[in-house]
């Protein structure tokens, strides 16, 4: 599998992943948070954001490290359900996107994720709709 083919496995099951965690997609976009219709929250948007390319020498494998950021708007009225609301998905897409569940579909015979690490969460939060920013850095094998 060349490595586009293996970028394009890892973001299809990285958008598999979060709609079966429950998350909504549409092929429109919003240039306002408050447009999103409330029939697509928990709304989410995969950006691919950057490789990082190993230099190698030898016989070793090459691996490549990619970085993805996975915004979340979420809408809650009272502040303290929103904190709550927050936690859960954070924590949710967390325990969803590991190695295993990625190494599915056409990488589940190479299983060439070998670790997926979130980096970090950032929340926006802008009256009654918040925005996770989570950045998650996936690494995999290059054949």
């Amino acid at each position: 599998m060349s490595n586009i083919n293996t970028m394009k496995s890892i973001t299809s099951n990285l958008h598999n992943l979060l709609q079966g965690a429950g998350i909504r997609f549409s092929h429109k976009t919003f240039d306002d948070l408050k447009a999103v219709p409330l029939s697509l929250i928990p709304f989410g948007q995969v950006f691919y954001e950057q490789e990082n390319f190993e230099n190698t020498h030898g016989q070793k494998a090459t691996y490549i490290e990619t970085d993805f950021l996975l915004k979340i708007i979420l809408k809650e009225k009272d502040p303290a359900l929103m904190i709550n609301t927050q936690q859960k998905w954070v924590h949710l897409l967390r325990a969803s996107v590991t190695v295993d569940a990625l190494n599915t579909g056409d990488l589940a015979s190479t299983k060439l994720v070998s670790r997926v690490d979130f980096s970090g969460v950032k929340i926006e939060n802008k009256s009654i709709i918040s925005l996770l920013n989570i950045n998650v850095k996936i690494r995999y094998r290059e054949l």
